[in-house]
């Protein structure tokens, strides 16, 4: 699948100009992005690439737990819960390899706006898995490594098959069902 990323809505967010964590929803409130790719950088350190929750009810809730649970928010916006509490090892794992702490006053949050590209399957969220697997996959050939962020080998969606809308429609006899 070949993606155009030109043609994607980008929306680029300074966590510094933020005051609590929180705000990152409602910004996804106000624009309507509920599926999305995003890039977690600090200081020009990629930290992290990911994507929407499934079925969440929140506007932008997966980035929220992840950068909730950076240490520097102010007490009582700091997430302290289990959802998304992954991110306490990333900090360790960034700590033991830079040999500093990651500040949110220096984290730059990029947000790439898919709820209306125009998906080739009837599966929007494996396609979804596919870019986030192909901006791990760029960025670890550009580097030699991938981000500390990205934990588990997402690679292996990039070689995952999908069923298009057109092959679909050509099975059943309501096509214009798969094509919208």
């Amino acid at each position: 699948m070949k993606i155009n990323w030109t043609t994607i809505p980008k929306y680029v967010v300074d966590l510094g100009k933020i005051n609590d964590p929180y705000d990152i929803s409602s910004i996804c409130k106000r624009y309507k992005i509920d599926k999305y790719l995003y890039k977690i950088q600090f200081k020009g350190i990629v930290i992290k690439f990911g994507m929407s929750a499934d079925n969440s009810r929140n506007y932008g809730e997966r980035i929220y737990r992840q950068v909730g649970h950076m240490s520097s928010w102010p007490t009582g916006t700091r997430l302290t819960g289990s959802s998304g509490a992954d991110w306490r090892i990333i900090d360790e794992d960034f700590y033991n390899l830079y040999g500093f702490c990651i500040d949110h006053k220096f984290v730059t949050l990029t947000i790439w706006d898919v709820s209306n590209y125009a998906f080739e399957s009837s599966n929007s969220r494996n396609e979804i898995l596919d870019m986030e697997a192909q901006l791990i996959e760029s960025y670890r050939q550009a580097v030699g490594e991938k981000p500390i962020g990205n934990i588990n080998d997402d690679a292996n969606y990039l070689n995952r098959p999908y069923t298009s809308k057109n092959t679909l429609a050509h099975l059943f006899e309501n096509p214009e069902v798969f094509l919208k």
